[in-house]
C-alpha cells in the first residue's frame, strides 16, 4: 500500500526536478520586467548620448536577463547568450545595463551546475569583459568631455571600476566552483554508496546462495546415510525375524535410532532456514571423535568397516583441525561409506584410514565393492558435495574407481603442526 506525500513535497520535488521554474520565476523574470519599464529611458545609453534605438536597449538588456532561467539547467548555454549580450552593450556603448548582475550570477552558475572547461573558459571570457566595460567607460568620459584630455582621476576611476569588476567575477567563480566542488563530491559519495549497496546485495545472495548449497549438501548426506542405514537394517531384521528375534529387534533399534538421529539433524538443518541460531547452538555439529559411532551404524547395516586411525599416534595428540573441517571430514567419510553400503554389493567391504603428513590430514575411505558404480549409477552428485566440502577448507578429494574396489581420499590441512 502507497502513502500519498504532501502537497508542498510533492510541489519541491517537482520543482527540484525542473530548476527552471524557480529560476526563471524568481530571477530572470523580475529582471526582464525592470528591463521592459526601464527601456523607455534608455537613449541616455545610447551610441554618443544621443537618442538612439530603444528597441536595441531592451533587446541586448533581455538577452542579458532571461538565460538565467536556464541557470542551473543548462548553465554553458545560459552563460553564452549573457556573453553575447555583454558584448553587444560594450560594441553599441549602451552601457553594462543588467550584467552587473547576471554575469556574476550566471558565472557563478556554470561553476557550479556547468563542466570544469566552460567554467574556466568563461572566467576568462567575464575578465576580459571586466577590462572591456572599463575601456567603454573611458571612452564614454572622452566623448562626455569632448574629446582629450582627460582628467587624471579618471583613470583612477576607469582603473578602480576595472579591478572591481574583476574581483567581483573571481569572487563568484571562486564561490560557484567551491559549490561544483562539493556538488561533485556529494555525487561521487552517492555513486559509491550506490554501488557498495549493489555490492552488499550481491555478496547477500551469493552468502544465501552457499547458505542453501551447504543445507542442501547436509540434507544429501544425512538422508542419503541415513536412508541407506535404515533400509539394510529393515532388509536384514525381515529376513530373520522368524529365526532370530534377537538380532531382529537390534536391527529395528537401530533403525528407530537412526532414524531418530536423522530427524534431529534436519530439524538442526531446518532451523537454520528459520534463524533459529540459539537452538543450532544446542547441539555441536558431528566431527572426527563421532566417527566411531557412525562407523558402528554403517557397520550394523551390514558392511563391514575396519577404522585405522593413526593420527594421535603420529603427532601424540589429536588433530588440530579448522573450524568447519572436522564436520567436513565427517561427512566425507559418511557419504564414501554410503556410496559402498548402497553400491558396493553383497560381499563388498570398507576400510578408513586416517593419518597425518606434512601439515595435512589424509583420509582415505577404500572399499571391494564394484569399482565402477560412479559412472553407472549417478553417484556423482555425492562425490561433487565431498569435493566442494573439502574445497570450503583448503582440501582436495580424489575419487578413483577400480575394477574391484572405489578409493575416496581427502586431504584437509591442519592449523598447527610441527615443522
Amino acid at each position: 500500500m502507497t502513502t500519498m506525500q504532501p502537497l508542498h513535497v510533492r510541489l519541491w520535488q517537482t520543482l527540484g526536478r525542473r530548476p527552471w521554474i524557480l529560476d526563471g520565476g524568481l530571477i530572470a523574470l523580475p529582471l526582464a520586467l525592470f528591463a521592459v519599464l526601464t527601456a523607455v529611458g534608455a537613449e541616455g545609453r545610447t551610441l554618443f548620448g544621443g537618442q538612439g534605438p530603444w528597441l536595441l536597449v531592451l533587446s541586448l538588456d533581455l538577452m542579458t536577463t532571461l538565460p538565467l532561467a536556464a541557470r542551473r539547467s543548462r548553465p554553458a548555454w545560459a552563460a553564452g547568450l549573457i556573453a553575447l549580450g555583454a558584448l553587444g552593450q560594450v560594441l553599441t556603448l549602451t552601457g553594462p545595463g543588467y550584467t552587473a548582475l547576471t554575469v556574476p550570477i550566471v558565472l557563478y552558475s556554470v561553476a557550479k551546475f556547468g563542466t570544469r572547461r566552460a567554467s574556466r573558459l568563461y572566467l576568462i571570457v567575464a575578465l576580459i569583459g571586466a577590462v572591456l566595460l572599463g575601456g567603454q567607460v573611458f571612452v564614454q568620459q572622452m566623448i562626455f568631455l569632448g574629446g582629450p584630455p582627460v582628467d587624471p582621476m579618471t583613470f583612477v576611476l576607469v582603473l578602480l571600476l576595472t579591478g572591481f569588476s574583476a574581483a567581483v567575477v573571481l569572487v563568484a567563480w571562486l564561490l560557484g566552483d567551491l559549490g561544483g566542488r562539493r556538488r561533485r563530491e556529494i555525487a561521487a559519495i552517492t555513486e559509491r554508496n550506490e554501488l557498495l549497496e549493489l555490492e552488499r546485495e550481491h555478496e547477500t545472495r551469493l552468502a544465501a546462495d552457499a547458505e542453501r548449497m551447504r543445507i542442501a549438501r547436509e540434507m544429501h548426506d544425512v538422508i542419503s546415510h541415513s536412508m541407506s542405514v535404515m533400509i539394510a537394517q529393515a532388509d536384514g531384521g525381515r529376513y530373520v525375524v522368524a529365526q532370530d528375534p534377537q538380532r531382529a529387534g537390534e536391527a529395528f533399534e537401530t533403525i528407530g535410532r537412526t532414524g531418530r538421529e536423522a530427524l534431529t539433524e534436519m530439524r538442526s538443518m531446518l532451523g537454520v532456514l528459520r534463524e533459529e541460531r540459539e537452538s543450532l547452538l544446542l547441539r555441536p555439529s558431528p566431527g572426527l571423535e563421532d566417527l566411531g559411532r557412525m562407523i558402528a551404524d554403517v557397520r550394523a547395516a551390514g558392511l563391514p568397516v575396519e577404522l585405522n586411525d593413526r593420527v594421535a599416534e603420529t603427532l601424540g595428540r589429536p588433530p588440530a583441525l579448522p573450524e568447519g573441517a572436522g564436520l567436513a571430514v565427517h561427512r566425507i567419510v559418511q557419504e564414501a561409506l554410503t556410496n559402498t553400503l548402497k553400491h558396493g554389493g553383497p560381499e563388498a567391504s570398507a576400510t578408513v584410514a586416517l593419518q597425518a603428513e606434512d601439515g595435512w590430514l589424509i583420509v582415505a575411505v577404500r572399499d571391494t565393492g564394484r569399482g565402477s558404480r560412479a559412472e553407472t549409477d549417478g553417484a556423482g552428485s555425492g562425490l561433487l558435495g565431498m569435493a566442494e566440502r573439502a574445497r570450503l577448507h583448503g582440501g582436495t578429494v580424489e575419487a578413483t574407481a577400480h575394477t574391484r574396489g572405489f578409493d575416496v581420499v581427502a586431504r584437509l590441512p591442519l592449523t598447527d603442526h610441527d615443522e
